[in-house]
């Protein structure tokens, strides 16, 4: 069917976060770029990590960042679900589809440190915040005599809680996504970006999914407007990883993809929590290959070297913060 449709305005639901709206605010810009006689309304939703700010994401069950976005997508009261694909559990509810897969910004963690100390300058026992096991356990790797603790917050709250302006210093250092700080504006604070070879991203990370209700055509022929389809490609090899484990957050998780000259190369990684195992597995295979058979053969490489023995199941989240 047509994307335009004068049966109703698009109700578009994010988060309430900054980072969330600009987010919102690009979906929206890339449909526009296509189809500029749609109508939206953005619709802002407080999701359970937003009601529970402190609190390790563990302990607050499955889907901190989206569930109650699903809920209201599947309530009908929006017409669109903005994520962070990083966020996005592997399983979507009945009727639900991943639309559109927005084209990938920068993909790295970044370190942001108080003296402006890099990873390898920062001294023993120096504090390092996150919210992710993720990128704890591969700090850990890099530099063991380092001290992991918990910072929670939005972009802005976590910056301050190493830099000290307006609020109590928590940590010497804390590790985010690039993405959130350049979307923010926030790049003077970056001390130092962490490559892939130190720090593999999370699964999804620097995308923008899109999720609609399967049987709604519009929002769905809308939603595809803003796909990239190399960048959908990597993502569904990334998530294919994730869901061939399980998506259980209790293991350390990261992938990396990308499409070139139709050639999908794509890294996957399993950790204990210390850091002090860290598997990594890479695979080259045709941008056509299934992504399940991609995230399997990762997940059997790993098993074949041990990864079986620390892989968690566990029904919390795999979610890091931006």
């Amino acid at each position: 069917m047509a994307v335009a449709d004068d049966r109703r305005v698009l109700r578009v639901g994010t988060r309430r976060s900054p980072l969330a709206i600009i987010q919102t605010e690009l979906f929206m810009e890339a449909v526009y770029a296509k189809e500029p006689t749609l109508e939206f309304e953005i619709v802002g939703i407080d999701t359970t990590s937003d009601r529970h700010p402190t609190s390790a994401f563990p302990d607050l069950g499955q889907g901190v960042f989206v569930k109650e976005i699903q809920i209201a997508l599947a309530n009908g009261e929006i017409d669109f679900a903005v994520h962070s694909l990083k966020d996005l559990p592997t399983r979507l509810p009945p009727g639900h589809t991943l639309a559109g897969v927005m084209q990938r910004a920068d993909p790295r963690d970044v370190l942001v440190t108080r003296d402006g100390s890099r990873l390898n300058e920062l001294p023993a026992e120096a504090r390092v915040g996150t919210g992710s096991i993720r990128r704890a356990a591969q700090i850990l790797a890099a530099r063991p005599d380092l001290i992991i603790v918990l910072l929670r917050g939005n972009v802005a709250t976590r910056v301050s809680k190493v830099t000290g302006e307006g609020r109590a210093i928590e940590a010497e250092a804390a590790v985010l996504a690039a993405v959130g700080l350049q979307r923010l504006g926030m790049e003077e604070v970056i001390t130092e970006y962490l490559e892939p070879d130190v720090m593999l991203p999370a699964v999804g990370q620097a995308f923008i999914g899109i999720e609609c209700r399967e049987d709604d055509e519009q929002a769905c022929a809308v939603a595809a407007l803003a796909e990239e389809p190399e960048g959908r490609i990597a993502a569904d090899a990334e998530r294919a990883f994730l869901a061939a484990v399980g998506g259980f957050c209790r293991t350390p998780l990261a992938s990396l993809a990308e499409v070139t000259d139709g050639v999908l190369s794509i890294e996957a990684l399993a950790a204990n929590v210390d850091g002090s195992i860290v598997l990594r597995e890479f695979a080259r295979v045709d941008a056509a290959t299934p992504p399940d058979e991609i995230g399997g053969r990762l997940l059997e490489s790993l098993y074949a070297r041990g990864a079986r023995d620390f892989i968690v199941l566990d029904d919390s989240p795999t979610t890091d913060e931006d």
